[in-house]
């Protein structure tokens, strides 16, 4: 009768490493709030930089978001606006609510997004507050998946 082979016991250090390097990434942007730092040139050579804090909206900051967007839009209809325009009136209501002007560092140039010259710059702001958004909800997606397969 032959003895079973018993696996080899791994020491603890061995299992500690494999689990952190099993571990999920940690991101800022797991969190409601994520702070990050912006820097973006426009075409014309100009830096715009600052602090900013983003906040992941509740329902009722999303409801008031919409009616931001609506008020940019003149209560005009989606049909009757250019589609560059709403897209901007998007970002620029998302922007207004999501971002928090009271955060150190908020830069001066950023309390009026209405006023800047140059869309590049509203656009990249509005992917960093998506990329924050993206993230944030499919981690939460994760997160309930793992607990429901438990």
């Amino acid at each position: 009768m032959s003895t079973p082979e018993v696996p080899e016991l791994q020491s603890v250090e061995n299992l500690t490493a494999q689990q952190a390097s099993t571990a999920p990434e940690i991101d800022p942007r797991d969190e409601v709030e994520y702070r990050f730092e912006f820097e973006h040139v426009d075409s014309r050579g100009k830096r715009w930089v600052g602090s900013f804090v983003n906040k992941i909206l509740t329902l009722k900051q999303r409801r008031q978001m919409k009616i931001t967007k609506a008020q940019l839009g003149g209560g005009l209809s989606v049909a009757a606006l250019d589609a560059d325009v709403w897209e901007q009136n998007e970002m620029i209501a998302h922007l207004a609510i999501s971002l928090d002007h009271g955060a150190k560092g908020f830069p001066d140039w950023a309390k009026s997004l209405e006023d800047l010259h140059d869309i590049s710059v509203i656009e990249a702001l509005y992917a960093e507050v998506v990329s924050h958004e993206t993230r944030f909800f499919r981690r939460a997606a994760d997160t309930e998946e793992s607990s429901q397969s438990s």
